[in-house]
């Protein structure tokens, strides 16, 4: 090993590790599936209120339109009774009766109706309250999913930057030296080399004997931390 292998098994690593931090980012940015969920329901539930006033509404034109037929056959009774063209008075009793029935109904079409009217309002108000809801969660929705598009967007793009310098510089690497890095890596959670820093291993903290220093320094042979067991280099600063 010479000291240029030394930097590039040290480049590859940071490379690597690059590579290894935006792959975490694609796996756990939030996607806005949830929000999406959330924001479904919420207007399911706008739906259903929606039938609702619909059907309440329905209702509502119904009894109007019973309540006019109710009070224009009560007009129409009432005009021939009090009309002066019923003389009869068995017949004007009939219709007297026939008249304080078809009141008690438009009574009832009347009380029907203004509590219809109540329900409508409160569900209208649910509507209104549950619509201010479905917007908020869509935008909510639309804030996640453009910050996912825009994050996996420069993620990817950061990555094959990356992956094309690390297969520029592996080209470069001995391949048994290569390949010991590989190994590390896949045993020490993608981390195979360490910096020498301060007289510490980078990784674990650890001091590193004295007598090694100059030996990592010169990196013409590897040396291995004797804690956490990765491959220890001085890299080039700046």
């Amino acid at each position: 090993m010479t000291r240029e292998d030394a930097g590039r098994l040290f480049e590859l690593q940071m490379i690597d590790s690059g590579i290894d931090e935006r792959q975490v980012v694609l796996a756990e940015v939030d996607d806005g599936s949830d929000a999406l969920a959330a924001l479904e329901q919420a207007r399911a539930e706008l739906k259903t209120l929606q039938a609702e006033l619909h059907e309440k509404q329905a209702r509502q034109r119904k009894l109007e339109l019973d309540l006019e037929i109710v009070l224009a056959d009560r007009k129409e009774r009432s005009d021939r009774a009090y009309g002066g063209t019923v003389s009869d008075l068995k017949e004007l009793t009939a219709l007297e009766q026939k008249i304080g029935e078809l009141d008690r109904n438009a009574d009832r079409h009347e009380d029907m109706i203004l509590a219809l009217l109540e329900e409508i309002e409160a569900v209208e108000g649910a509507i209104a309250e549950q619509q201010a809801r479905v917007d908020r969660l869509y935008a909510e929705h639309q804030r996640i999913a453009g910050h996912y598009e825009q994050t996996t967007a420069q993620a990817r793009a950061e990555i094959a930057e990356l992956q094309e310098r690390r297969e520029a510089l592996v080209a470069e690497i001995e391949p048994g030296l290569l390949s010991q890095y590989e190994q590390l890596r896949a045993r020490f959670d993608g981390i195979g080399v360490a910096a020498l820093r301060g007289g510490t291993c980078s990784v674990c903290n650890v001091a590193v004997p004295r007598a090694q220093h100059a030996v990592i320094g010169r990196g013409t042979m590897v040396v291995r931390c004797d804690s956490c067991r990765r491959i220890l280099v001085v890299p080039v600063e700046g």
